[in-house]
């Protein structure tokens, strides 16, 4: 027989230890791995060898073993294997792994049936084997009785051994469709954050059903909450062990959540023909519940502190949720499927899931409008706002960006922006004033989101320009005398042009250098001049030993860290020198701006993170000491034996309003912009309306670091030999979800000149309303105070 094997499992297993490559010589290049002695010891192999081999290929291919054996525990008749390699595109998707979950039967009386949520799983597992070739093998499927409490954790634990023997980046794929809940948190959990002190699940076959623990103690079967799915989840980030090469470690494992279900506390009872998935009344969750998996969490994700299955750990999965926190996710029993799951298949039966991020996807994703005809007491369509009955799907995670099921090849790029042409022509930009956009603003126009590379183009379909500008949307038509162009419905643009009154300008001493760099339509494009004296200009350009050094000249940055930015560029490279420039005008241009409101009521407090133990072992992260930005600028002391501390930021909201936060670290010594938090995004009718959650609800606050907003703690680093550096966190606030993503910015530079600052349903209003907040950080060294 063939026998195939993953070289990452072999590595991981520690089965396999990588040794010295040969030269190549005349024939094909040879790498050298020699067997752990547990290897030898069982299959008695002294050597394998990888032919026509390459760093990629051995990290990203499959490999063949070509050595005809009667059995994997019988000893191979060579010492010696020697392993093909199978040409894999590293931007090619793998096939998933998945756990199917679908429950209409429920054991216990007390909770109603339902009719569809079987068919919706039966219909995404076909669609899993039928279009995405998926093995049924790579399948756990768990319906109805088999759907236990138990069977489901114990589906988790089948799904790792799964993706245990496949390659690194092979994506999960965790699918639920069944009743939902929310009940009160356990008083003992103290060191769990809850919205509302209200815990999340999903309702199992047997919820409700007497039981006795194992301490003999009589009580029901519980739910299982968002604590356990969270800490479930994160077991499958870990399952190539510490045996794996800091190279592989790299790729990222693609996890995707979806719940059709629901959690909301009976918002929508009692609609007439459409019934919701959730359980009003779950049996109460005890303080020892799933005890035994969460406490024995012990990494840094094992924060002991956040909220619902939207707000935890967003760097582990994406995740689309089949409604709001306060909406209910609905099944017509007469199609036999649930809205959510029904529209979600629906698209991706007719798009290119290839060429589908989890952006594109919620964007492209249509919901059904409906409502309750008071006269006829039967669903009806409608577009009429006031009697309209939304499910709006949600999605949240660090990597919406990528495509869907697939962390190979490159995702979508931030800087493109959702764009609507409606029936009547009129053109909408998802974006306006909160953006920085302006009036005369040029766009180019582009079919989908998607980045540029050698399997993909994305070109240009044609140009438009910003007519009328609001908070949050821009209409757009054709500039004056252009010819139309087509373009579908819903697709993207790019900021080509910014008008406004930002306007930068650049020095350097060979003048005719400089303007050969920035030509007449460049020097318009960028609203840029060149000046005689460098004291006059914002940017100023050296040339030594042909590379160009860049100098701004901001007097109050340079007090602290001096003008010259951490990097370079070659001195021929004119298109990197544009981009230096754009990139400085784009970091100042958002860093200065204000916005309409001052939100007088709403703040923020930065502080240090303590990390500690329960007598569980349970990693909870909590905020000490005093605010380090009460003063304006701050100083923050580093300490270099201490790299890795770590610190949150909790933003408080004391007005009436519910609030969106975007905040964004920007740092003048690579021009860089960085996300640290940004609210989850909806789909359908509700994808830029108070009808997506707002994070920040009035009187309220939100943790974010090591609370509910489910990022990452904060981290200051120095670049080698720097003592001190400067940076801001800049917070937009808006009264309606919005897409601030196009502020995003990564250095200009090539090298990776970063410090590491880095992150380790309300009613509509009247007015639409956004402003920001800033505060600067001066980092200071230990060894400098």
């Amino acid at each position: 027989m063939v026998l195939r094997w993953n070289l990452l499992l072999g590595i991981s297993k520690g089965l396999i230890l990588p040794q010295a490559q040969s030269s190549r010589t005349d024939g094909p290049s040879i790498l050298h791995l020699l067997p752990s002695p547990c290897f030898r010891r069982r299959y008695g192999v002294s050597q394998v060898l990888i032919l026509n081999h390459s760093q990629r290929a051995v990290l990203m291919a499959d490999y063949t073993v070509r050595h005809a054996i009667n059995g994997v525990n019988q000893k191979p008749t060579s010492s010696v294997i020697t392993l093909h390699r199978v040409p894999v595109s590293p931007t090619s998707p793998l096939s998933p792994t998945s756990l199917i979950i679908g429950i209409n039967k429920y054991a216990s009386d007390e909770f109603q049936d339902l009719k569809a949520a079987v068919g919706d799983a039966n219909s995404f597992e076909r669609f899993l084997v039928e279009r995405l070739n998926v093995p049924k093998s790579h399948i756990i499927s768990l319906r109805d009785e088999q759907a236990t409490r138990a069977k489901i954790i114990d589906g988790f634990a089948a799904l790792r051994d799964i993706a245990a023997g496949q390659p690194r980046d092979v994506p999960l794929i965790i699918y639920y469709a069944g009743h939902g809940a929310r009940v009160e948190k356990p008083l003992e959990w103290e060191d769990w954050s809850a919205s509302e002190d209200q815990i999340e699940m999903i309702c199992p076959h047997d919820i409700g059903v007497p039981a006795t623990d194992k301490d003999g103690v009589e009580g029901v079967i519980q739910g299982i909450p968002d604590r356990t799915i969270s800490v479930l989840l994160n077991h499958l980030s870990d399952i190539r062990g510490d045996n794996i090469p800091p190279l592989v470690c790299s790729v990222s494992i693609s996890k995707t959540l979806i719940l059709d279900c629901c959690s909301s506390a009976g918002i929508n009872r009692g609609e007439a023909d459409y019934v919701a998935r959730q359980i009003l009344n779950p049996p109460p969750l005890s303080a020892n519940c799933d005890k035994g998996i969460w406490s024995r969490e012990t990494g840094s994700r094992g924060v002991g502190v956040a909220e619902g299955f939207s707000g935890k750990f967003r760097a582990s999965h994406v995740f689309l949720a089949a409604c709001g926190r306060d909406q209910s996710a609905w099944e017509d029993p007469k199609s036999g499927h649930g809205l959510f799951t029904q529209s979600l298949l629906k698209l991706l039966e007719k798009r290119d899931v290839e060429n589908l991020t989890y952006t594109s996807l919620m964007h492209n994703l249509k919901m059904p409008i409906w409502f309750v005809s008071p006269v006829f007491k039967q669903t009806c369509l409608s577009t009429d706002d006031g009697k309209l009955n939304r499910q709006t799907p949600h999605c949240e995670g660090q990597h919406v960006n990528r495509r869907l099921f697939n962390s190979r090849a490159l995702g979508a790029d931030a800087s493109f922006i959702l764009t609507k042409a409606e029936k009547d022509g009129t053109i909408t930009l998802q974006a306006g004033a909160a953006q920085g956009l302006t009036v005369g603003c040029k766009f180019s126009a582009h079919a989908n989101n998607l980045i540029e590379d050698a399997t993909h183009t994305n070109p240009s379909l044609g140009t438009l320009i910003a007519r009328s500008v609001d908070a949050f949307t821009t209409d757009l038509a054709l500039p004056e005398g252009a010819s139309s162009f087509k373009h579908p419905r819903l697709f993207y643009s790019r900021l080509t042009e910014q008008v406004s009154d930002s306007k930068i300008t650049v020095y350097g001493e060979d003048k005719a250098w400089v303007e050969s760099i920035f030509l007449p339509e460049y020097r318009q494009t960028l609203n840029l001049s060149i000046t005689d004296k460098a004291a006059d200009a914002d940017i100023v350009l050296s040339v030594v030993d042909k590379k160009v050094s860049v100098d701004r000249n901001d007097k109050w940055v340079n007090t602290h860290i001096g003008s010259r930015l951490a990097g370079s560029v070659d001195v021929d490279d004119f298109h990197s020198i544009r981009e230096v420039v754009r990139c400085s005008r784009h970091f100042y241009y958002h860093l200065t701006r204000q916005g309409d409101d001052d939100f007088r009521n709403v703040w923020m407090e930065l502080k240090y993170l303590r990390e500690s133990l329960t007598q569980d072992y349970d990693i909870v992260m909590t905020p000490i000491g005093q605010n380090l930005i009460d003063e304006e600028p701050a100083t923050i002391t580093v300490d270099e034996s201490h790299p890795e501390t770590r610190l949150g930021m909790t933003i408080y909201n004391q007005t009436d309003l519910p609030l969106y936060p975007y905040l964004f670290y920007f740092d003048p010594s690579d021009l860089s912009i960085i996300e640290w938090f940004t609210p989850a995004f909806g789909a359908g009718a509700g994808t830029l309306t108070t009808r997506t959650d707002a994070p920040l609800p009035r009187k309220s606050q939100l943790s974010i670091g090591y609370g509910d907003g489910g990022v990452p703690p904060w981290e200051f680093m120095f670049r080698e030999g720097d003592t001190k550096d400067i940076g801001f966190f800049k917070l937009f606030l808006s009264t309606s979800p919005s897409n601030f993503s196009v502020l995003l910015q990564k250095s200009p530079f090539e090298e990776n000149v970063s410090r590491y600052g880095k992150p380790s349903a309300p009613q509509a209003l009247e007015a639409e309303r956004w402003g920001t907040k800033m505060a600067t950080i001066i980092q200071v060294a230990s060894s400098n105070t």
